[in-house]
C-alpha cells in the first residue's frame, strides 16, 4: 500500500521540481533585465554610443541660434558630417 502511494507521488514530485526550476530561471532572467545586468555585444554598445553622439550633435544644431544667424554652408557641413561618421 505504501509502495503504491510513493509511486503515485513520484510524477507529482518531478513535475514540482521542473516547475520550480522554470520559475527560478525566469526570476533570474527578470532580475538581470531589471538591474541592467544583461550582456551586450561590444558592437551593440559601440553603436549605441555612436547614436548618442549623433543625437547630441543634432540637439546642438537644433538649439543653437536661429538659422538666420548660421551660415548655410556650416549647417550643411555639420549635417553632411553626420551622414558619414
Amino acid at each position: 500500500m505504501l509502495h503504491d502511494f510513493i509511486h503515485s507521488l513520484a510524477p507529482l514530485m518531478w513535475t514540482g521540481i521542473v516547475i520550480t526550476a522554470i520559475i527560478l530561471r525566469h526570476r533570474r532572467k527578470m532580475a538581470a533585465i531589471y538591474y541592467g545586468e544583461t550582456r551586450q555585444e561590444p558592437a551593440a554598445t559601440r553603436e549605441v554610443e555612436e547614436l548618442r553622439e549623433r543625437i547630441r550633435v543634432l540637439e546642438r544644431i537644433a538649439t543653437t541660434s536661429t538659422l538666420e544667424n548660421r551660415s548655410a554652408d556650416k549647417l550643411s557641413a555639420e549635417i553632411e558630417a553626420l551622414r558619414h561618421p
